[in-house]
């Protein structure tokens, strides 16, 4: 499913009595999510995109624009036509259901459109399959046992898992008792009764069919007499709603929760609740906000790696709303960065960290966060409070001051001194030496420095101590933007 938005905007109504502006939530904003990718909406609080992603969901009214779902334009459309999945910041999980009740509840009352379909044949065709590799069935069953006892209840899970059946279904293979049949010509015979039995069933049930002028064609879906499938509009049976919920319960890794109320679990666990009950209804797109928000440091890991996992899996096209820009470079296909109800840049992370639009972007992406510097581009390169950093620069820039970003990778380690052997350097204080394994993070200053501290990253075999240094400037670690704009100037 492709979501494609045009020209989105979102406008609170303020209170002119009460002296209350209009809020711009949204502004104008255009995005294009291709089909089956995990997309990240990037910003800070206040931004936007959550109200984007409740637009997009249908629970928020856009004050202008149009949200399309492939071909089909949704502006207007009601949140539960839209085919969509939505996970909450607070899981939203009803605590006096268990886990399957929690899943199973979408599904309750839902009413879908499909083909009509003969359940008993399929079934009893499927129970011969079973039974035509009669020792599997036997065994899983003895495989079941516990201190050499058969437990019903246990089998039939079992089963289950094995077949990807219904319990209904799996209570049936069950009672045939066939585990307790020692000889195997008296197993087979009766196995072959079953058989006979289901395939006179499966006869009786088409004759009546085709009495009516209607047949059941090979994947047991009803036909006219010309193979056209009947469409009917229904409930779903607890057959179907059971194999739904335990399909996505394996899915998403917690079909041995099932019987235990969402108090009972983790904050991760309860999180792959949430998202297995957004995707039991098969939606068209899997819609998240800020879902890793509650969880610890090291359970928002694992959990956005699960999240990915899914993802992937389903091939479900997923909206991930996040202030967090480590976990949407971690796992999306493409982030959109947004700032003021606007799109700042749109793209892969990769691509957007290592060439970003503006200042805004600039400063967002990367931890530790991107330094930067007053400067002035003269006719010879770039300056920093009158040391020449780096040759490059634009022509229409010239004497005039800009905004010098460099990320905290782009610095190289030349001496302590200054001198002829070491031009295009800068000159920065050290404050701070932090150990990291094999780098080392410094934490230094410099008069032209924007904010409060300067963190740089070098190998922690160079012998540096607090003191004033010499580094080089990686050109493809530095931008330079407008003082004015804060956009980003090309520079050669």
């Amino acid at each position: 499913m492709e979501i494609v938005i045009k020209n989105l905007s979102k406008i609170f109504k303020g209170d002119e009595k009460k002296g209350i502006d209009d809020t711009i939530a949204v502004n104008n904003v255009s995005i294009n999510i291709k089909n089956n990718e995990l997309v990240g909406l990037l910003g800070p609080s206040g931004c936007g995109k959550s109200t984007t992603l409740y637009m997009i969901a249908g629970l928020k009214e856009p004050s202008s624009g149009e949200i399309w779902f492939d071909n089909e334009e949704v502006t207007n459309l009601a949140s539960e036509k839209r085919g969509i999945g939505f996970v909450f910041q607070n899981y939203a999980l009803y605590p006096h259901m268990n886990v399957y009740k929690n899943i199973a509840f979408p599904l309750t009352n839902l009413k879908i459109d499909a083909y009509k379909k003969e359940y008993k044949i399929e079934m009893l065709t499927k129970e011969n399959e079973i039974l035509s590799n009669y020792e599997e069935l036997v065994n899983i069953i003895k495989d079941s046992s516990l201190n050499n006892k058969i437990s019903k209840e246990r089998a039939i899970v079992f089963i289950i898992d094995k077949y990807i059946i219904s319990p209904s279904f799996a209570k049936r293979l069950f009672n045939h008792k066939l585990f307790t049949i020692s000889s195997k010509e008296e197993l087979k015979n009766k196995v072959d009764n079953i058989i006979n039995e289901n395939n006179i069933k499966i006869k009786e049930i088409k004759d009546k069919y085709l009495k009516r002028n209607l047949k059941i064609d090979d994947s047991f879906y009803i036909t006219n007499l010309n193979d056209e499938k009947i469409i009917q509009r229904r409930k779903l049976v607890y057959d179907e709603i059971d194999l739904m919920v335990r399909e996505v319960a394996r899915l998403v890794q917690i079909e041995e929760q099932l019987d235990k109320k969402p108090k009972e679990l983790s904050g991760g666990q309860q999180q792959r609740v949430a998202i297995a009950r957004a995707l039991v209804k098969k939606p068209r797109v899997l819609l998240l906000d800020e879902p890793l928000s509650n969880l610890d440091a090291r359970l928002r890991i694992k959990t956005r790696e699960e999240i990915k996992r899914i993802q992937k899996e389903t091939g479900i096209t997923t909206v991930f709303v996040t202030h967090d820009q480590e976990e949407a470079m971690s796992i999306c296909d493409e982030i959109v960065v947004m700032n003021n109800g606007k799109v700042m840049q749109e793209g892969k992370p990769i691509e957007i960290y290592k060439n970003p639009s503006n200042l805004f972007v600039a400063k967002f992406l990367g931890t530790p966060p991107i330094n930067v510097f007053k400067g002035i581009i003269k006719e010879d390169g770039i300056y920093v409070d009158n040391e020449k950093i780096s040759s490059l620069k634009n022509e229409n820039y010239i004497n005039k001051e800009v905004y010098v970003g460099i990320r905290p990778e782009g610095f190289i380690f030349v001496s302590s001194k200054k001198d002829e052997d070491n031009l295009d350097t800068i000159s920065l204080r050290v404050k701070e030496i932090t150990l990291n394994g094999k780098d080392t993070t410094l934490t230094l200053e410099h008069d032209s420095f924007i904010g409060e501290n300067i963190k740089i990253v070098v190998d922690s075999d160079l012998n540096i101590n607090i003191d004033t240094y010499q580094f080089k400037i990686k050109t493809n670690k530095m931008f330079v933007f407008d003082i004015d704009s804060e956009e980003r100037i090309e520079i050669k």
